[in-house]
Protein backbone atom coordinates (compact mmCIF):
# COMPACT_ATOMS: atom_id res chain seq x y z
CA UNK A 1 0.00 0.00 0.00
CA UNK A 2 1.22 3.51 -0.81
CA UNK A 3 2.16 6.03 2.26
CA UNK A 4 -0.34 8.66 0.09
CA UNK A 5 -2.87 5.52 0.56
CA UNK A 6 -2.31 4.65 4.33
CA UNK A 7 -1.77 8.90 5.67
CA UNK A 8 -5.33 9.28 4.02
CA UNK A 9 -6.72 5.77 5.32
CA UNK A 10 -5.42 6.14 9.04
CA UNK A 11 -6.47 10.31 8.72
CA UNK A 12 -9.80 9.33 7.76
CA UNK A 13 -10.64 6.68 10.31
CA UNK A 14 -9.66 8.71 13.13
CA UNK A 15 -11.48 11.45 11.80
CA UNK A 16 -14.59 9.24 12.01
CA UNK A 17 -13.89 7.69 15.40
CA UNK A 18 -12.66 10.97 16.99
CA UNK A 19 -16.44 12.36 15.75
CA UNK A 20 -17.98 9.64 17.23
CA UNK A 21 -16.96 10.38 20.62
CA UNK A 22 -17.06 13.67 20.83
CA UNK A 23 -16.61 14.19 24.91
CA UNK A 24 -13.74 15.58 26.20
CA UNK A 25 -13.34 12.95 29.02
CA UNK A 26 -12.82 10.71 26.03
CA UNK A 27 -10.89 12.04 23.35
CA UNK A 28 -8.45 13.90 25.74
CA UNK A 29 -7.09 10.96 27.14
CA UNK A 30 -6.91 9.05 23.77
CA UNK A 31 -5.08 11.76 22.15
CA UNK A 32 -2.38 12.18 25.13
CA UNK A 33 -1.77 8.42 24.81
CA UNK A 34 -1.49 8.37 21.43
CA UNK A 35 1.05 11.31 22.04
CA UNK A 36 2.44 9.66 24.72
CA UNK A 37 3.00 6.25 22.96
CA UNK A 38 4.03 7.63 19.54
CA UNK A 39 7.31 9.46 21.85
CA UNK A 40 7.99 6.26 23.54
CA UNK A 41 8.08 4.25 20.19
CA UNK A 42 10.37 6.92 18.85
CA UNK A 43 12.45 6.14 21.58
CA UNK A 44 12.23 2.29 21.68
CA UNK A 45 13.05 2.22 17.43
CA UNK A 46 15.79 5.06 18.13
CA UNK A 47 14.43 7.37 15.39
CA UNK A 48 14.76 11.05 17.02
CA UNK A 49 12.77 12.70 14.59
CA UNK A 50 9.32 10.88 15.83
CA UNK A 51 10.28 11.06 19.56
CA UNK A 52 11.23 14.55 18.81
CA UNK A 53 8.13 15.57 16.76
CA UNK A 54 5.38 13.78 18.97
CA UNK A 55 7.57 14.79 22.34
CA UNK A 56 6.65 18.38 21.40
CA UNK A 57 3.09 17.87 20.87
CA UNK A 58 2.93 15.77 23.80
CA UNK A 59 4.54 18.54 26.70
CA UNK A 60 2.83 21.74 25.25
CA UNK A 61 -0.60 19.81 24.99
CA UNK A 62 0.29 18.15 28.53
CA UNK A 63 1.49 21.76 29.85
CA UNK A 64 -1.83 23.64 28.23
CA UNK A 65 -4.58 20.93 29.63
CA UNK A 66 -2.90 20.77 32.71
CA UNK A 67 -3.22 24.99 33.08
CA UNK A 68 -7.24 24.26 32.45
CA UNK A 69 -7.52 21.55 34.87
CA UNK A 70 -6.31 22.49 37.80
CA UNK A 71 -8.56 25.72 37.23
CA UNK A 72 -5.38 28.19 37.48
CA UNK A 73 -7.20 30.11 35.14
CA UNK A 74 -9.86 30.40 37.63
CA UNK A 75 -7.83 31.50 40.12
CA UNK A 76 -6.36 34.28 37.90
CA UNK A 77 -9.20 35.93 36.77
CA UNK A 78 -12.28 37.61 38.78
CA UNK A 79 -15.52 35.65 37.62
CA UNK A 80 -17.50 38.68 37.28
CA UNK A 81 -15.54 40.24 34.66
CA UNK A 82 -16.34 37.88 31.55
CA UNK A 83 -14.51 39.89 28.99
CA UNK A 84 -10.94 39.34 31.10
CA UNK A 85 -12.14 35.63 31.38
CA UNK A 86 -12.69 35.49 28.01
CA UNK A 87 -9.51 37.06 26.85
CA UNK A 88 -7.47 34.62 29.19
CA UNK A 89 -8.88 31.45 28.16
CA UNK A 90 -8.91 31.94 24.85
CA UNK A 91 -5.59 33.66 24.62
CA UNK A 92 -3.74 31.31 26.40
CA UNK A 93 -4.96 28.44 23.84
CA UNK A 94 -3.85 30.21 21.08
CA UNK A 95 -0.35 31.53 22.50
CA UNK A 96 0.13 27.52 23.30
CA UNK A 97 -1.44 26.41 19.90
CA UNK A 98 0.54 29.34 17.80
CA UNK A 99 4.06 28.31 20.27
CA UNK A 100 3.45 24.55 19.15
CA UNK A 101 3.31 25.46 15.37
CA UNK A 102 6.55 27.88 15.49
CA UNK A 103 8.06 24.98 17.69
CA UNK A 104 6.80 22.62 15.02
CA UNK A 105 8.05 24.77 12.02
CA UNK A 106 11.90 24.84 13.37
CA UNK A 107 11.75 21.45 15.20
CA UNK A 108 14.96 20.50 13.44
CA UNK A 109 16.40 23.53 14.59
CA UNK A 110 14.74 22.86 18.10
CA UNK A 111 16.06 19.21 18.20
CA UNK A 112 19.50 19.37 17.11
CA UNK A 113 19.85 21.84 20.23
CA UNK A 114 18.46 19.43 22.44
CA UNK A 115 20.26 16.56 20.78
CA UNK A 116 24.13 15.72 19.50
CA UNK A 117 22.62 13.01 17.12
CA UNK A 118 23.32 13.31 13.25
CA UNK A 119 19.92 11.43 12.15
CA UNK A 120 17.79 14.76 13.09
CA UNK A 121 16.46 15.61 9.91
CA UNK A 122 13.42 17.20 8.28
CA UNK A 123 10.51 14.74 7.77
CA UNK A 124 7.73 14.39 5.52
CA UNK A 125 5.80 14.53 8.77
CA UNK A 126 7.48 17.86 9.66
CA UNK A 127 5.46 19.59 6.73
CA UNK A 128 2.15 18.41 7.98
CA UNK A 129 1.84 18.88 11.61
CA UNK A 130 2.47 22.93 11.82
CA UNK A 131 -0.12 23.22 9.66
CA UNK A 132 -2.87 21.53 12.02
CA UNK A 133 -1.45 23.83 15.26
CA UNK A 134 -2.22 26.97 12.81
CA UNK A 135 -5.64 25.91 11.90
CA UNK A 136 -6.17 25.18 15.66
CA UNK A 137 -4.43 28.61 16.26
CA UNK A 138 -7.31 29.99 13.82
CA UNK A 139 -10.16 28.32 15.35
CA UNK A 140 -8.64 29.91 18.88
CA UNK A 141 -8.39 33.27 17.23
CA UNK A 142 -11.51 33.24 15.68
CA UNK A 143 -13.25 32.16 19.57
CA UNK A 144 -11.38 34.84 21.07
CA UNK A 145 -12.98 37.49 18.21
CA UNK A 146 -16.39 35.63 18.74
CA UNK A 147 -16.51 36.57 22.68
CA UNK A 148 -15.26 39.74 22.52
CA UNK A 149 -17.71 40.84 19.94
CA UNK A 150 -20.36 39.06 22.17
CA UNK A 151 -19.83 40.33 25.90
CA UNK A 152 -18.06 43.79 24.67
CA UNK A 153 -20.11 44.75 21.59
CA UNK A 154 -23.33 42.84 23.09
CA UNK A 155 -23.62 40.61 19.91
CA UNK A 156 -25.42 37.79 21.70
CA UNK A 157 -26.34 35.96 18.30
CA UNK A 158 -22.98 35.44 17.21
CA UNK A 159 -21.93 32.24 18.64
CA UNK A 160 -21.35 29.91 15.90
CA UNK A 161 -17.74 29.19 17.17
CA UNK A 162 -18.47 29.21 20.39
CA UNK A 163 -21.91 26.25 19.78
CA UNK A 164 -18.88 24.20 17.28
CA UNK A 165 -15.91 24.69 19.40
CA UNK A 166 -14.72 21.72 20.46
CA UNK A 167 -15.39 19.67 17.23
CA UNK A 168 -13.99 22.23 15.39
CA UNK A 169 -10.57 21.35 17.50
CA UNK A 170 -11.24 17.62 17.64
CA UNK A 171 -10.91 17.70 13.92
CA UNK A 172 -7.41 18.86 14.13
CA UNK A 173 -6.84 16.48 17.11
CA UNK A 174 -8.60 13.67 14.90
CA UNK A 175 -5.78 14.87 11.77
CA UNK A 176 -2.82 15.08 14.07
CA UNK A 177 -3.40 11.55 15.34
CA UNK A 178 -3.92 9.79 12.25
CA UNK A 179 -0.34 11.77 11.06
CA UNK A 180 1.07 10.52 14.29
CA UNK A 181 -0.04 6.85 13.60
CA UNK A 182 1.32 7.12 10.04
CA UNK A 183 4.60 8.77 10.60
CA UNK A 184 5.18 5.80 13.20
CA UNK A 185 4.02 3.10 10.73
CA UNK A 186 6.00 4.74 8.37
CA UNK A 187 9.17 4.97 10.73
CA UNK A 188 11.17 1.72 10.21
CA UNK A 189 13.94 0.24 13.10
CA UNK A 190 17.24 0.44 12.20
CA UNK A 191 18.26 -2.87 11.06
CA UNK A 192 22.21 -2.57 11.66
CA UNK A 193 23.80 -1.82 15.13
CA UNK A 194 25.94 0.47 13.74
CA UNK A 195 23.26 2.53 12.94
CA UNK A 196 22.49 2.81 16.50
CA UNK A 197 25.49 3.99 17.57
Amino acid sequence: MKVSNLILLSIASLLFFYIQLWDQKLVTPIYLSLLGMSTLYGMYIRDINVSHIAGFILVLTTINLAIFETDLVNYVTPSDNEIQQGLIIYGIQLLFSLTTALILIFRVQFSRLLSKSDQVELTHFDGIFHWLYLYSSSIYFLALAEEIAYTFFELKSLTLIYDNFEGLIYIAWALCCGALLTMVICSKKPTNTNELA
